[in-house]
Formats: C-alpha cells, structure tokens, sequence
C-alpha cells in the first residue's frame, strides 16, 4: 500500500478565498516603518503554560499575610493597579534548596511579544481581577505534589487583540493557575511560597490568553506577568529584556505594542505555523524533482533542483544549509512523496550530507502556481495548509513584509 493519500486536489481557492487572499496580499505590500526583524527574531521557544506555573507559590500571601485590599481605580492618566511586588519570576529557588520548590532554570522560554502568536493566542486583554477563588487540588505529572489552584475571575477592560465579534465592556473571563510544589512532609507541605505571578485580586494585568475547549488559560506565566501598579505603569516579573524592556513604563506601551504587530504583520498573526517554522532555521526551497528514486532498505532517495532557495537556513540550530541546484533527499518509506517533473515549495531538515523531505513540510506547486499542501499519514496538519491557494509569489510579499 503506498505510504502517501493523494494530494489535495480540491484545495484550490474559491472565488471568496481568492477574494479575501488578494485583501490580505495587498495589505502585505512593504510600507515604510520600524524594523520588522523584531517579528522573526531568533529565541528560544515559549512554554504554554496551561493552568499556570510550576514554582513554591500558595494561595494566601507567604507569611499567611492575605493581599492588599483592592484599591483598583481610575485617575485621570488612566487605569491604574495595585501596588506591585517587584519580584522576578526567575528569582524563585531552585529544588535543591531548603524550601523544596519546583526549579524552573531549565525551562523553555520565549524572549519577544510576538512568541505567543506564535503559539496559539486567543486574546490581548487589559483586565482587572475582580474575585480569585481557591480550587481543589488536581493531579499532576512529573511526580510534583499539586498544592491546589486558583481561579481567577476578570473583567476585561481593553482589548489589544482577539475581541469577540460585537463584543461589549464589560466582558467576564474566567480562568485558573494551577499552583505546584514538592511534598515535603508527605501533605503536599511547603514551607516558602512566592507569588509573583499569581494574579491578585483587584489586581489589573496585561494577559495573554488561549482559549481551549471553551476554556481560557493564562499564557507565558512562568516567565512574564505584566501587571499594573498603583500609578498606571508596568512591572513584567520578567529577567527577560523584551518583556522587563516595559517595566516602569505606562501599561498603553504594552497593549500599543501588540497592536503593531497585529497592524504590521500577517505572517505572524494569520500563518502562526509557518512562521513559527520558519524559526526552525532550516532552509525552505522552491525545487524540481529529477527523478522517482531509488529504494533503500527503509527509505527513498531521490535527486532534486533547488529552483529557488527562499530561506538559505543559518547551518546552527539543525546544522543544514542549502544553495541552488541540484542535491539529493531522503524519504522515509519505499514509495515516492513527491513525483518526478513535478516542483514542491518544501522545509528540508537534516544536513549538508542528508536532507530530508517530509509529506507535513512539504506543498505542491499547481501548474497554475498556486500552493497545494501535501497529505501525511503520519500527521493530520500541514506546515502550508494556512497558505493553501496562494502563490509562492505572493508567499515571497508577506515574507519580505515581516523582513
């Protein structure tokens, strides 16, 4: 049986999506602004944190001293907060300490706003907490203990992106951080607690959100919370210099940030997946194929032209670089994933010696050139399948548009 289900055909646009494509291509024309660098800058990847942070935190203040009471106001410079514990996220101890908390040194981390579109964001949102409620505890992997969780319920004051349609203020969210630590005295006992990015009743943030099964989850919180103190500026929790870069600074400094990305950028924000490919650094090709391979005992090699190279790939995070002409790949399987004569716009992995085509990183080009996304039996999604019925040409504008 052959080890590919057919192409998608029928994946051509209709007369709306070519409508709405050439809507978003003209507003992928370059246009003169600051650096779009910022929008693919090279870090690490960001941790989606469902339901909250792995760390020594509790639900009441360390100490048993319970939070401020809410002094949430609006003065005439705008939306202002509590007063912030300044405390880094980063800052909180190891689990080879005295305390036995949860080490977050090791964890992946993103360094930029764009990293959560990147990965998913539901929302931008402005919002003041207006109850937080104790849950109880949930079981959890990795052997941790859980010490229980906190919903929090918010009224979101502002939207930077994500506003449902006719969407009216105020608008009620509802969401939990799950809280983590090592059972020290066999109760799920720990004796330090940290807060830091715990959302606080009458607190006000600025929030990330992700939305799954109808449920909203806070983004990001291991290593930023942007949050509002009493005189309308930021404090982002964060060591991280795009995030801590808005500390002291006015909360509109934050949300206008995102808003020129949402303005500035398509790839980013309608195409997350390929553009969170394309950080892989791995080269991405318009090629020919030469041939319909010869079998190996596992796999296909096959010779190939690379026709255009759109992204050579910088060689040190997959160690793999590619140039115009001919090379040749591997598939895995004894049957062909892409046919002789025919051109494929394609992400090869591997290196120098070895690349390697893959069905889920790999679109065929129509004779009318437009992207045709191949089909997987190891993966129901496509690298390309946000950008079926484009042409590479018009791929090349948004490309050039986020720089």
């Amino acid at each position: 049986m052959p080890r590919f289900k057919r192409m998608r055909e029928q994946m051509l646009p209709s007369i709306a999506a070519q409508s709405q494509l050439a809507e978003k291509i003209e507003a992928a024309q370059p246009v003169n602004r600051r650096a779009w660098g910022r929008a693919l800058a090279l870090a690490a990847s960001l941790l989606i944190v469902i339901g909250g942070t792995v760390g020594a935190l509790q639900l009441r203040s360390p100490g048993g001293i319970e939070p401020p009471v809410p002094t949430t106001s609006t003065s005439s410079n705008g939306i202002t907060g509590l007063p912030v514990r300044r405390v880094r996220i980063g800052d909180m101890p190891s689990g080879d300490g005295p305390t036995g908390a949860v080490s977050i040194v090791d964890r992946r981390v993103d360094s930029s706003l764009e990293g959560f579109f990147l990965y998913d964001m539901h929302s931008f949102v402005l919002a003041r907490v207006i109850e937080t409620q104790e849950l109880p505890p949930e079981p959890c992997m990795l052997g941790f203990t859980p010490i229980g969780r906190q919903q929090a319920t918010l009224e979101v004051l502002e939207w930077a992106y994500g506003a449902p349609l006719g969407t009216q203020e105020p608008y009620i969210v509802t969401l939990s951080q799950s809280l983590m630590g090592h059972d020290n005295d066999g109760h799920g006992v720990v004796s330090t607690f940290y807060q830091a990015n715990l959302l606080r009743q009458g607190g006000v943030y600025l929030l990330p959100l992700m939305r799954h099964e109808g449920e909203f989850f806070l983004m990001g919180d291991m290593d930023v919370l942007f949050e509002v103190d009493e005189r309308g500026n930021v404090f982002s929790h964060s060591a991280l210099e795009a995030f801590s870069a808005y500390d002291d600074r006015p909360w509109q400094d934050v949300m206008d940030a995102v808003r020129d990305i949402v303005r500035d950028n398509p790839l980013v924000v309608q195409y997350a997946r390929f553009a969170r490919t394309l950080r892989n650094e791995v080269p991405l090709a318009v090629v020919t194929i030469l041939d319909n391979g010869t079998k190996g005992r596992s796999h296909l090699t096959q010779r190939a032209r690379a026709e255009q190279v759109l992204v050579q790939g910088t060689g040190q995070r997959w160690q793999v670089q590619l140039s115009e002409g001919e090379f040749r790949f591997n598939t895995y399987g004894q049957e062909p994933l892409a046919l002789q004569g025919e051109r494929y716009l394609a992400f090869f992995y591997g290196n120098e010696l070895e690349y390697s085509f893959q069905a889920e990183n790999a679109a065929r080009i129509s004779s009318d050139g437009t992207i045709i996304p191949l089909e997987s039996e190891w993966s129901d999604w496509n690298v390309f399948d946000e950008l079926a019925g484009m042409t590479v040409e018009q791929l090349i504008a948004l490309m050039e548009k986020a720089g």
